[in-house]
């Protein structure tokens, strides 16, 4: 697998304690990969949702981990099926802390697949620009 050595800073924002974020913005939770050879992928790919989600959120707060269970406030989770050296396949899961305690609504499956090379700066940046679009994903006002 080809090195990003290109990639974004991973932001980690500090653990808070019982809500998702103490200043209402939305919070993004990154899965931990599976093998340890796809870590720099799933770190590029959680910083390229991150971005586009900053063009509407400027302060999301993203955090490492599951979050499986609905933690409280405005809560993104990025899962990343799976990933090898040509393609990446994920979907967005979220829950508002207006909604009702059904859980996370589950976005559409996305795809990004670039057949002459390894996954790279620019299919990173369509499968999140790809996720986010596809999600649709609105949280109400305050």
């Amino acid at each position: 697998m080809k090195v990003f050595t290109w990639m974004v800073p991973f932001v980690m924002a500090v653990a808070g304690t019982g809500s998702a974020s103490a200043g209402g913005a939305p919070v993004l939770y990154c899965e931990a990969p599976a093998t340890a050879e796809d870590a720099e992928v799933y770190r590029a790919a959680c910083a390229e949702v991150a971005r586009e989600f900053r063009l509407k959120y400027p302060l999301l707060a993203v955090r490492d981990g599951a979050a499986v269970e609905k933690p409280a406030g405005d809560v993104i989770r990025l899962d990343i099926i799976k990933v090898d050296r040509h393609a990446i396949t994920g979907r967005l899961a979220w829950t508002g802390k207006k909604s009702s305690g059904a859980g996370y609504v589950l976005g559409p499956v996305i795809t990004t697949t670039i057949s002459d090379a390894e996954l790279n700066t620019r299919t990173l940046q369509e499968f999140a620009r790809g996720l986010v679009l596809a999600s649709k994903i609105q949280f109400p006002k305050s």
